[in-house]
């Protein structure tokens, strides 16, 4: 995929470890390309996304 997708997250619930993040690959357009879920710290929650990210980017 050719095009720069920008990661955004959006905690749900939860605190610290409890916490719950909604994170979704966005493209220039503003359209949604891939969205999901992950548990734990901020940082996780954005590596997971990264993982998608770079995952789409590859095929």
């Amino acid at each position: 995929m050719a095009v720069e997708l920008e990661i955004k997250l959006r905690r749900t619930g939860g605190v610290g470890t409890n916490a719950k993040w909604d994170w979704s690959l966005v493209d220039a357009a503003g359209t949604v390309v891939k969205k999901g879920t992950a548990w734990g710290e901020e940082a996780k929650a954005f590596a997971t996304a990264r993982k998608a990210r770079d995952h789409l980017k590859k095929g």
